[in-house]
C-alpha cells in the first residue's frame, strides 16, 4: 500500500507540467478504448501531421528515468489515434506524445489499464459546455479540477453534450478545461444532442464531426458501443436522433431506441457481476411522473435483466430515482446552464433525491466479491444563477452531497432475479427454486414478446413488491401462496414444452373429459339409486 501511494505521488508530479498545455493548434493528450492489454492515445496537432510516443510502466520509468518502447503514428492528419498494444492489466503507464513540427508540445502523463477483478472506482459526468453568459473556464473547470485530484479512479464516463456545439474552437476550449482530468484519467464517451449543434442554431444539424474525429469514431460506424471492466459490463446507447431535430438540436426517437433494443438485449445476457447503461436523454427526469416513451423499450428490458443502475444527463442537474429497485441518476451537472427543480414540480413515484445550482460528479466504487456499488455525488461549487458570468462559492474540501449503496446484481439476493418474480420467489423461498425458474422462462418467452404481455409485466413489477415483503415473514401465507402457484407453474412448464396452443388443446380436452367423466359418474350414481327401488 505504501509502495502504492509513492508511486501514485510520483506519477502526479510527473503530470503537473501536462497542465494547460492544450492551445489553438495542439489539443493535449487523451486515453480512450482502454482494455486489461491496450489503450488508444489521442492528440491534435498540425493538419499533415504525425507523431509518435514513448512509454513505460511507471515501475519502469521510476526505476530507469526513461521510456521503454516507442511507436510511431501510421497516418497523417490533425486529428491522431494511435493504439498501445500487449500492455500488463491493471498497470499504471507513463507516456508522452511527441506530435511531429513540435516534439516538445507536451510532457508525461499517465493512465491505468483495466484489472482483470477486485474493486475498482470511475467517475460519471455529464453536459460540461460553457453557457450563454459564460465559458467552460467559470464552470466545468471546478469539476474537472476537482476530479483530477482523485486518487483511486480508474476512468471517467461522459454523459454528452461536451461543448456548446460542433465546432473547433469550442472543442479546443473543452480539453483545454479538460486537460487537468484527461492528463490522469482515460474517458469513455456518449454523444449528447449538443454535438450536432451548429454554430448558428440553424437546420439541418452538423454532423457532429468534432465528436466522432475526437473520440476516433468512423462517421459510418454506430454510437452505441459497450466496454468491460473486472466483471462488470458498461453499455453506451445512442439517444440523440439528428432525424428528429427542432432547427439543429436532435431530440430522443422511439424509432433510434427501437434499432439499439436487439443489440442492447443481447449484451444484457450475460454471467457477469452488473451491468452499468449510460445515454444522454434521461428515461425518468423532473417535470414527469412517468418515463420518456421514446425509451420505453430499453427501460423495459433494463428491469428483464436488473441492470445495476442507469446514467444519463442532458438536464443540468442531479437527480436520482430508486425503479423497482434499480438507481437512476441524472448527473447533468458538470457546467452547463442549470435547471431549476422546484418544490410544486410533479416528480415520478421513484424520486429519491435532486440538488440543482451545484456543480459536480458521480463517484461509482464497485465490489464485485460483495456484489455492491456505492455512489457519492460530489459537489464542488455552487452558483446562484442558471445562466450567470457569476465565480461559483467553490466547496473546500468538495462536500458529498448524495449516497447510496446498491446491488451490482439482484441475481444473488434471493428476492429478486433479472425480471423480478418477486412473489414467486418469495413464495418458494429462493431465486434458484426450480418452480420460480419455470415462472422466469415463461415470462421471458411469451410475455416480453408481446405488448399486452409487456404491460402486464410492467404492472406486476409496480405491484408485487410489497406483497412479496408481506409473505416473506409469513410461512403460513407462503403455503398458502405456493399451493395457489402451482397450477400457474404447471401450466407454465406444458407452455414452455409444447406451446401455447397444444398447452390450451390439451387444457380442454382435460377439461372436457373431466367434465364428462363427472356427469357419467352422477348419472350412472343415480340410475343405479333407481334401481334400487
Amino acid at each position: 500500500m505504501l509502495f502504492c501511494l509513492i508511486l501514485n505521488l510520483f506519477c502526479v508530479i510527473c503530470v503537473v507540467p501536462a497542465i494547460a498545455e492544450t492551445s489553438d493548434d495542439y489539443w493535449a493528450p487523451w486515453v480512450t478504448k482502454t482494455t486489461t492489454t491496450s489503450a488508444t492515445i489521442n492528440w491534435k496537432g498540425a493538419s499533415d501531421g504525425t507523431g509518435s510516443i514513448d512509454y513505460a510502466t511507471s515501475s519502469y520509468y521510476n526505476e530507469h528515468q526513461n521510456f521503454e518502447k516507442t511507436i510511431a503514428s501510421q497516418t497523417k492528419g490533425a486529428y491522431q489515434h494511435v493504439q498501445l498494444i500487449s500492455l500488463e492489466p491493471n498497470t499504471s503507464y507513463i507516456y508522452r506524445v511527441r506530435p511531429s513540427g513540435n516534439t516538445d508540445a507536451f510532457s508525461n502523463r499517465i493512465f491505468r489499464t483495466m484489472p482483470v477483478k477486485g474493486p475498482f472506482t470511475f467517475v460519471v459526468i455529464s453536459d460540461s459546455q460553457e453557457g450563454h453568459n459564460y465559458t467552460e473556464e467559470m464552470r466545468f473547470k471546478y469539476v474537472a479540477d476537482a476530479v483530477a485530484k482523485e486518487e483511486d479512479v480508474l476512468f471517467v464516463l461522459h454523459g454528452g453534450d461536451y461543448a456548446g456545439h460542433d465546432s473547433s474552437s469550442l472543442w479546443g476550449k473543452y480539453f483545454q478545461v479538460a486537460d487537468v482530468m484527461l492528463a490522469k484519467f482515460p474517458i469513455f464517451t456518449t454523444i449528447g444532442n449538443h454535438e450536432y449543434h451548429t454554430s448558428g442554431g440553424t437546420y439541418p444539424p452538423t454532423a457532429a464531426d468534432q465528436y466522432h474525429w475526437s473520440y476516433d469514431i468512423p462517421s459510418d460506424m454506430p454510437l452505441n458501443h459497450y466496454f468491460d471492466c473486472a466483471g462488470i459490463r458498461f453499455i453506451i446507447l445512442d439517444s440523440p436522433d439528428p432525424n428528429n431535430t427542432d432547427s439543429d438540436d436532435p431530440h430522443t426517437s422511439l424509432a433510434l431506441s427501437q434499432s439499439q433494443s436487439s443489440w442492447l438485449e443481447g449484451l444484457l445476457k450475460h454471467d457477469m457481476h452488473g451491468t452499468f447503461v449510460i445515454h444522454h436523454h434521461p428515461i425518468w427526469d423532473n417535470g414527469r411522473t412517468d418515463i420518456d416513451p421514446n425509451l420505453a423499450p430499453w427501460e423495459t428490458l433494463y428491469h428483464k435483466y436488473g441492470i445495476s443502475a442507469n446514467f444519463a444527463g442532458h438536464t443540468h442537474n442531479y437527480q436520482r430515482y430508486s425503479i423497482n429497485g434499480i438507481p437512476y441518476f441524472v448527473v447533468g451537472n458538470a457546467g452547463g446552464r442549470f435547471a431549476d427543480i422546484n418544490e410544486g414540480d410533479p416528480h415520478a413515484a421513484g424520486y429519491q433525491f435532486g440538488e440543482t445550482r451545484k456543480l459536480g460528479y458521480l463517484k461509482i466504487t464497485v465490489n464485485p466479491e460483495h456484489n455492491t456499488a456505492t455512489a457519492q455525488e460530489i459537489f464542488v461549487a455552487s452558483v446562484q444563477e442558471d445562466d450567470s458570468d457569476e465565480t461559483p462559492q467553490v466547496y473546500a474540501p468538495p462536500i458529498i452531497g448524495d449516497t447510496i449503496t446498491f446491488k451490482l446484481s439482484s441475481k444473488e439476493s434471493g428476492h429478486s432475479d433479472g425480471g423480478r418474480c418477486f412473489i414467486a420467489t418469495a413464495a418458494f423461498g429462493s431465486y434458484f427454486s426450480p418452480y420460480v425458474k419455470i415462472l422466469r422462462d415463461f415470462r421471458d418467452t411469451f410475455l416480453f414478446t408481446n405488448h399486452i404481455g409487456q404491460s402486464f409485466v410492467n404492472w406486476y413489477y409496480k405491484v408485487s413488491p410489497p406483497i412479496a415483503n408481506f409473505i416473506s415473514t409469513r410461512e403460513s401465507i407462503k403455503t398458502v401462496v405456493r399451493i395457489i402457484l402451482i397450477p400457474a407453474v404447471g401450466f407454465a412448464y406444458l407452455c414452455l414444452k409444447v406451446g401455447t396452443l397444444t398447452t390450451l388443446l390439451l387444457l380442454l380436452f382435460s377439461s372436457a373429459a373431466i367434465y364428462l367423466g363427472i356427469k357419467r359418474f352422477y348419472r350412472l350414481r343415480y340410475t343405479s339409486h333407481d334401481h334400487l327401488f
